[in-house]
């Protein structure tokens, strides 16, 4: 009996420190601490009955130790730094001008080595160059755009 229980509060523990270090592995090993009591349930008592309860129970506990723990956790001082507690809204990438940008001239604000931030129309964007190296402060002009970029070339007067 001593070694069911012993497995058992062995997995309980893995099981709550994998909610503090998560990575799964510690969780893991708590359920397999869970399978392995019940292994010992079997060797102790023999049959299925035992060994069927150990699991089903162990494995209850488990699950009720990691429900507890994200309850409590969420709520504590720890647990705010480790949650995220806001959200943001808008979007990640400015929307980039319609098809009356290619043609217009502008210049580097960066190296591009392709890729850079070109001044166009007192905006930045970013921007590929398809020269391939250019110097900062060089003069540009589009030659297209992609989804979130534009694609630029030398100006050459």
């Amino acid at each position: 009996m001593e070694s069911i229980l012993t497995a058992l509060l062995f997995g309980y523990i893995l099981i709550l420190v994998e909610g503090f270090l998560p990575g799964g592995i510690l969780g893991l090993a708590g359920a397999f601490c869970v399978g392995l009591a019940s292994y010992f349930a079997y060797l102790e008592y023999g049959g299925l009955l035992a060994p069927t309860l150990t699991f089903i129970l162990g494995a209850f506990g488990g699950l009720l130790i990691v429900f507890i723990e994200f309850k409590w956790l969420s709520k504590s001082r720890l647990g705010k730094n480790l949650f995220l507690s806001g959200s943001t809204d808008g979007i990640s990438n400015k929307e980039l001008p319609g098809e009356e940008i290619i043609g217009q001239k502008g210049k580097t604000l960066t190296e591009h080595k392709p890729e850079g931030i070109t001044l166009l129309n007192q905006k930045n964007y970013d921007a590929f160059c398809e020269d391939g190296f250019l110097p900062k402060g060089t003069s540009i002009v589009v030659t297209g755009r992609d989804d979130f970029r534009i694609r630029i070339k030398r100006f050459i007067n």
